[in-house]
């Protein structure tokens, strides 16, 4: 979801410059544990009435969406969710800044879709479409974890009102469904719950670290404490006061770990923060940073091996070979950050581009050509994608006549112009390479027999 930084800062001002042709409306999600089959999921949204259709009374001044909510199992095809809420909000003023909510279900354990559609009730032209990709997990049961973070807004403690939609745990938690702190709104409070903590030894506590990241994988800000094992289920909250740190976006990271097996649960938030007054000292210091200061800091094993697993394809086979070898975290962090340091084209940057893009390609491959339950980085489209960035041009061929569907990709700018045929030969979805005029790539000139229906 990362854009250049120009492009997110852009973002970050359209917070304040309201569209007349999109309704601002912004919609998060946090999950929470349930039991062995499912996951408490809470959907958090937030409405600015600015640019609305004032609806008025005698009395009173209101605003009215629609909000159109799917969560479709993509698997049985069946729906979840396929439902209309009406959210209707008496406002002080025509300029009140925003308004916000939350709705929650128990969903059972699947890989769903999420389509979420708002728009003016007076003014239906006035709208937003939020689409996602869900993985619903239920939590362990025989090893400790943690929900994912919910940022806020504020949160009220030792709450007096159990009615109140933000209502949990004897807390009062005000979402930010937007993820955007500013200058104007610079104190971050979060959210979360740990889970079966009374599984190890009583005499032996967890400890529990908060790391803030930014953009160029530079850690601005870490602290740790201890959790005691005096409950199987503990609280998390906690505040950041961001009003020191430059406009960019920051990955909010909590590490939850057993020191006597080192074994950690890692949950991670991605937000904005929008300070335009506060010089970004960040730059001089990325060049230098070591490992344990970056992103890579906090990747436990399995996020080491995903992230190796989807750079594969760019890797040189000495370094393929180097990192079959690897059996500790410490080596595997330090590999991947050397990695990416070593392609990013402009080392003094506070930024790694090449990092970014990638793994934009990686979550693009992932959405669209996943098929069969394997992940789209793993297909041919995603191979090609990630190898060689997107096509100049792309043919979409899904219904000519008496041939199953297929797609060919052109890239003008790889030795004198190369193509890539990629067709569904099972009609599952799963578009295999067929063609390419790529030298070292698979080579049929028959390729389209294999597309006929006959």
């Amino acid at each position: 979801m990362m854009k250049k930084l120009l492009f997110a800062l852009i973002m970050l001002l359209a917070q304040f410059t309201y569209s007349q042709t999109q309704l601002n409306f912004e919609f998060d999600y946090a999950r929470f544990n349930y039991d062995s089959t499912s996951v408490f999921m809470e959907f958090y949204y937030e409405l600015s009435p600015a640019n609305m259709q004032k609806i008025k009374t005698a009395s009173s001044l209101s605003v009215e969406a629609i909000v159109h909510l799917e969560i479709m199992n993509t698997d049985s095809k069946e729906f979840f969710v396929n439902k209309n809420y009406k959210i209707v909000n008496e406002i002080a003023d025509s300029m009140q800044k925003s308004l916000s909510g939350v709705m929650g279900f128990v969903i059972p354990k699947g890989n769903y879709s999420l389509s979420v559609k708002a728009y003016d009730s007076q003014n239906p032209t006035l709208e937003k479409a939020i689409n996602e990709n869900l993985l619903i997990q239920p939590f362990k049961t025989d090893k400790f974890s943690m929900s994912d973070i919910e940022l806020a807004t504020r949160i009220k403690k030792d709450a007096k009102d159990p009615k109140s939609i933000f209502y949990k745990n004897t807390l009062e938690v005000f979402p930010n469904a937007s993820m955007l702190y500013s200058e104007q709104s610079p104190v971050l409070f979060f959210y979360a719950e740990l889970y079966n903590l009374k599984l190890e030894d009583p005499a032996a506590n967890f400890v529990l670290k908060r790391d803030l990241v930014n953009s160029a994988g530079v850690m601005v800000q870490r602290s740790e404490k201890q959790i005691k094992q005096a409950a199987n289920a503990v609280v998390e909250v906690g505040l950041l006061n961001l009003s020191k740190l430059p406009s960019d976006s920051y990955n909010l990271a909590l590490s939850l770990i057993d020191p006597k097996t080192n074994q950690a649960f890692i949950s991670a938030k991605r937000f904005y923060l929008y300070n335009p007054n506060v010089v970004d000292s960040f730059k001089s210091l990325s060049s230098n940073t070591n490992v344990m200061n970056s992103e890579f800091g906090v990747f436990s094993a399995e996020d080491c091996d995903l992230m190796f697993k989807q750079v594969k394809y760019i890797a040189t086979q000495t370094e393929i070979s180097r990192y079959a070898k690897m059996d500790s975290l410490s080596a595997k962090r330090e590999f991947l950050f050397n990695f990416w340091r070593s392609r990013n084209s402009e080392p003094n940057s506070f930024r790694n581009e090449a990092k970014e893009q990638y793994m934009k390609r990686v979550a693009y491959a992932n959405q669209n050509y996943k098929s069969m339950g394997r992940d789209g980085y793993l297909s041919d489209r995603g191979r090609v994608l990630l190898m060689f960035g997107e096509p100049d041009q792309k043919d979409l061929f899904p219904n000519e006549p008496d041939l199953k569907p297929y797609e060919v990709w052109f890239y003008n700018e790889i030795e004198g112009g190369v193509s890539f045929v990629f067709g569904d030969l099972t009609g599952f979805g799963k578009y295999e390479l067929l063609h390419s005029t790529k030298r070292g790539e698979y080579s049929d000139s028959e390729w389209q027999n294999r597309l006929k229906t006959d």
